[in-house]
């Protein structure tokens, strides 16, 4: 769980390099919900999974 924003951006971009195909990243944070559909589109091209399971607020 990271607070919405470039933090999260860039530590789902660095995953997504670490990651294989089949995998999946959980983003539980406060992210804007077209942010999430754009990364899940990005991720998918890569072979990896997204789940947003975000709360409204944060952590």
């Amino acid at each position: 769980m990271l607070p919405a924003g470039e933090i999260t951006e860039t530590t789902i971009r660095e995953l997504s390099d670490l990651l294989e195909p089949g995998d999946v990243i959980i983003d539980g944070g406060n992210s804007f919900y077209k942010d999430d559909i754009r990364r899940a589109r990005q991720l998918a091209a890569k072979g990896l999974k997204c789940i947003d399971v975000g709360t409204s607020g944060g952590i």
